[in-house]
């Protein structure tokens, strides 16, 4: 063998040790080391490293993968290779996807058929490996696993080719932005399809172009659009499809960094054209969704586009005043301590408080714990109908948070409550550590709502420094960049917290900038024991400005640059 080429995996079922070897090593090098480690990684998760039994298991469900859903490693994630990629791979046709750039013709295999050709390679030599362990018993191969090691569950509310379990590094990058809330998931239901999730990445849209990655799971979400969001959707055949399927009656569902759930309903879909520039103004609560990097018959954009925009129905809000809006209807008030009825159900809100201290707190947000009893009527209670949510002063919705559950008093609410009886429960929720107050909100499914009033302390001040020692040991830079190099000696008796935010530069044409403040955005935060010393290195952009200004906490240093 001296071409790649497409092989089905019953013939490489058939083929020689020497065979298999040898369509090896056609696979290009870094390739080869990717499905490695793809493979070498399965096996750890599985925990069949050093068991020649787990692992057959391991390539026997990975061979399963690929055969009927087409499965293949990209990164650090899985992802279904599209219809017309397996296609052309088949017919050993070199393809450049639509979204790519044109590129002059090469006698090499286009990427995405090389990734498809080596991941067959692969699982040959995944079924080499039980073919040897199992001596020569080709009957390990299709023997069923104890365990399933599929990326998405058998049962799944979204057909997503897309591995989800990795979607924070996906999220991740995308551009970095100080937006203090940003869109993360995506998820779309269609009357009579299933609905269609789509991670979402944070773009900036700069000299009119819009640097967006192409794979058609990854939406881009225009930095920025917070009032009406902008999101484009990468062109792809499935992709294409799925927008034709969307008319009235579709639900659209974007789940914030914050933990908070917006809800549209469509409105409508037409072309327009790629200079159409009405479709970012932010004059009203919407949803506007684009499906970007269509590209003609000669590889070039195509001149119109399709929009899909959604509203915002205000029916799901309630106003400050108790009332649901749009509605007019009346909704229950309380307090901490009051009894409320919810159809011939009383809740009674005993406790609320706060937790910041947990170790597997994200940065900036704390735990919202409430403790509450539930007395049921004459009939059996079924709760599964239920919709309990917090609502800060700002008007963001948050829905309850299981991982929380750990700290409660409580378990979480059952879904079915015996008559005449009642129970404590707890519920719990993720939010931001500026958030102060809120309203606790139970709606069921008869029209029936009420809220509790929550308010509690403000959040810790700011940092103490006293007893601090910051020093700027260095300043260097180059063209575009700037160098500082800090070292920071916590001479308190407490532990010190920084994060990006603590620590910052400034640039401008006059002595000591007072801003815009650049934060340290490519640090993560950390905390500086009592009597410890860190060495910081940071480099910041630069733009030729003369003068600088650093802070770090409430230190403040002067920097001149000179070329």
């Amino acid at each position: 063998m001296d071409t790649l080429s497409y092989e089905p995996i019953e013939h490489l079922r058939k083929l020689s040790l020497n065979e298999l070897q040898a369509l090896w090593e056609l696979v290009p090098t870094d390739r080869q080391r990717a499905y490695k480690a793809a493979y070498d990684r399965e096996v750890r998760s599985a925990g069949a490293v050093g068991s020649d039994a787990l692992e057959r298991q391991v390539a026997a469900e990975l061979l399963k993968r690929y055969d009927e859903a087409a499965l293949v490693p990209v990164g650090a994630r899985w992802a279904r290779t599209p219809g017309r990629v397996q296609a052309a791979a088949s017919q050993n046709v070199a393809l450049d996807a639509p979204e790519d750039e044109l590129k002059p013709a090469s006698s090499k295999p286009s990427t995405k058929v090389v990734l498809v050709l080596g991941l067959l390679t692969l699982a040959g030599m995944g079924f080499l490996v039980t073919h040897l362990a199992g001596g020569g018993q080709s009957s390990m191969v299709t023997a069923t696993p104890r365990a399933s090691l599929t990326p998405t569950p058998r049962v799944s509310p979204t057909p997503t080719p897309l591995a989800l379990e990795d979607q924070d590094a996906v999220i991740q990058g995308g551009d970095s932005a100080r937006e203090a809330a940003y869109p993360v998931s995506l998820q779309i239901t269609a009357d009579e399809a299933a609905p269609r999730v789509w991670v979402v990445q944070r773009r900036k849209v700069q000299a009119s172009e819009w640097n967006f990655d192409p794979n058609p799971d990854t939406a881009s979400f225009v930095s920025g659009m917070s009032v009406r969001p902008v999101i484009g959707i990468p062109w792809s055949e499935e992709n294409a499809a799925f927008f034709s399927q969307i008319e009235a009656g579709t639900s659209f569902l974007l789940t914030m960094n914050t933990g908070a759930e917006l809800r549209f309903v469509f409105d409508d879909k037409r072309q327009v054209r790629r200079s159409e520039t009405s479709i970012f103004r932010q004059i009203s609560p919407g949803l506007a969704l684009l499906l970007i990097g269509e590209r003609d018959s000669e590889g070039n954009p195509t001149a119109a586009r399709t929009i899909v925009t959604a509203i915002y129905p205000p029916e799901q809000e309630l106003s400050r005043d108790g009332l649901v809006l749009g509605t007019g209807g009346s909704v229950q008030e309380g307090e901490i301590g009051d009894q409320l009825s919810l159809g011939n159900v009383s809740i009674t809100l005993h406790n609320a408080q706060t937790l910041m201290d947990s170790p597997n707190l994200p940065t900036g947000m704390q735990y919202l714990l409430l403790d509450f009893e539930v007395a049921a009527g004459e009939e059996i209670l079924d709760t599964t109908n239920w919709q309990i949510e917090f609502m800060d002063s700002t008007g963001q919705v948050y829905p309850t948070s299981n991982d929380a559950l750990t700290y409660t008093n409580f378990d979480m609410l059952p879904t079915e409550i015996p008559a005449l009886s009642s129970l404590s429960s707890s519920a719990a929720y993720l939010i931001p550590q500026n958030a102060s107050g809120g309203r606790w909100l139970i709606s069921d499914n008869a029209g029936n709502s009420l809220a509790f009033s929550l308010s509690w302390d403000e959040p810790n001040p700011a940092a103490n420094y006293e007893g601090v020692d910051v020093r700027l040991v260095s300043v260097t830079y180059s063209e575009g960049h700037i160098t500082t190099r800090l070292r920071i000696y916590n001479g308190q008796s407490e532990t010190l917290h920084f994060t990006q935010d603590d620590i910052w530069l400034a640039l401008g044409f006059a002595p000591n900038p007072p801003g815009p403040r650049n934060p340290a955005e490519g640090l993560n935060p950390f905390d500086l024991l009592p009597q410890q010393a860190v060495d910081l290195t940071l480099i910041w952009y630069w733009s030729s400005e003369p003068y600088a200004s650093m802070g770090v906490g409430e230190y403040r240093f002067a920097i001149q640059l000179s070329r």
